[in-house]
């Protein structure tokens, strides 16, 4: 068992500008979101250190976020194999759930039950293993896991979002509010938080207090997609879809530089929905599509895939069907050719 740095960075597939720059040893790390405005001293870093995959996973790192992970004090087996090194184990399952087969989840579950079995105080072992109950709709194994990923590392704010999902989920909709205004508090740069207090409010019919919601959120960030998603969904709540469309249609999801910036993926759903609701179908299934390119992502947790790909396929006949119906529209009032 080996102890890691309690402190991470933002991986994603393109760098993205973010609100919090930290100074350490004399370098700058603008990619490091921390919360909570805290100095650390650059002696005070241990061996190990985590960072945050794009796709909401946890990997492990050597010393400030770079080369590979320290080895494990012990070791245990998988099958025929002896792992040395948690950190290393915990990444190549990662790497196997995104990059392998499709039906490989059950597989990455195994190993990561394996991983915690091995070293229960380990973060990304439970985080992981969290995410993958949550995908697999076990919501009290996940909540359980998230809960021990919590105790380990008790500042980071996303295992307070999950924790505040999951109880939304299981109908512990104290519990869920509480952890998604501790993750506020943990980190006051993200959005993410908030909007998920926003929905909350928005399904449950408090359209007021979903919009004091919505715009601290926009204070924080004003070109947000998050943002623009939340105030979307307050007019979908209204039924005045096509003023929702328009934000959809309006929202930028890259930066100036052509950068992705990082947004919930559930945008495209609720776009394809709107988009359906206007009649425009060619839009909603492209939206619907691109939500399902995100498969391993949280909303997957509540939706079923197999719901998407239904709307999906709907979208497309009808999309078909309005082509067929303008271009026969547009044979009868041709000229006749001379």
């Amino acid at each position: 068992m080996f102890h890691y740095l309690f402190t991470f960075a933002l991986l994603f597939l393109f760098p993205t500008l973010l609100w919090g720059q930290k100074l350490i040893g004399n370098k700058v790390y603008p990619e490091l979101l921390w919360g909570k405005d805290e100095e650390f001293d650059i002696r005070d870093f241990p061996n190990g250190s985590f960072i945050y995959h794009k796709d909401d996973f946890i990997l492990a790192r050597g010393k400030l976020f770079v080369g590979e992970p320290p080895k494990s004090n012990g070791s245990f087996t998988y099958g025929t194999e002896t792992i040395t090194n948690s950190g290393k184990w915990n990444n190549d399952t990662i790497e196997l759930l995104l990059n392998g087969k499709p039906n490989q989840r059950g597989e990455v579950i195994k190993r990561l039950e394996a991983g915690v079995r091995f070293d229960p105080q380990f973060f990304p072992f439970r985080y992981n293993l969290g995410r993958l109950y949550s995908l697999e709709m076990k919501y009290e194994k996940a909540l359980v896991e998230f809960e021990y990923a919590k105790a380990e590392m008790p500042d980071y704010y996303k295992t307070y979002l999950h924790i505040g999902i999951l109880s939304e989920i299981t109908r512990q909709t104290y519990y869920s509010i509480m952890n998604y205004k501790l993750a506020v508090e943990k980190n006051p740069y993200d959005t993410e938080a908030l909007i998920r207090l926003a929905d909350h409010y928005i399904e449950t019919g408090l359209k007021n207090r979903a919009l004091l919601y919505l715009n601290k959120a926009l204070k924080i960030e004003e070109e947000s997609p998050n943002v623009k998603l939340g105030f979307a969904r307050l007019e979908m709540e209204k039924g005045n879809y096509h003023i929702a469309y328009k934000i959809f249609n309006r929202t930028s999801l890259t930066t100036g530089e052509g950068k992705i910036k990082p947004y919930d993926k559930k945008f495209h759903y609720y776009f394809a929905e709107t988009a359906s609701k206007v009649t425009d179908y060619e839009t909603a299934e492209e939206q619907y599509t691109k939500m399902l390119s995100f498969i391993n992502d949280p909303f997957f947790a509540t939706v079923s895939a197999k719901v998407i790909a239904r709307r999906r396929d709907i979208a497309k006949k009808f999309a078909e069907a309005k082509r067929t119906q303008l271009d026969d529209s547009e044979e009868e009032v041709a000229p006749p050719n001379e």
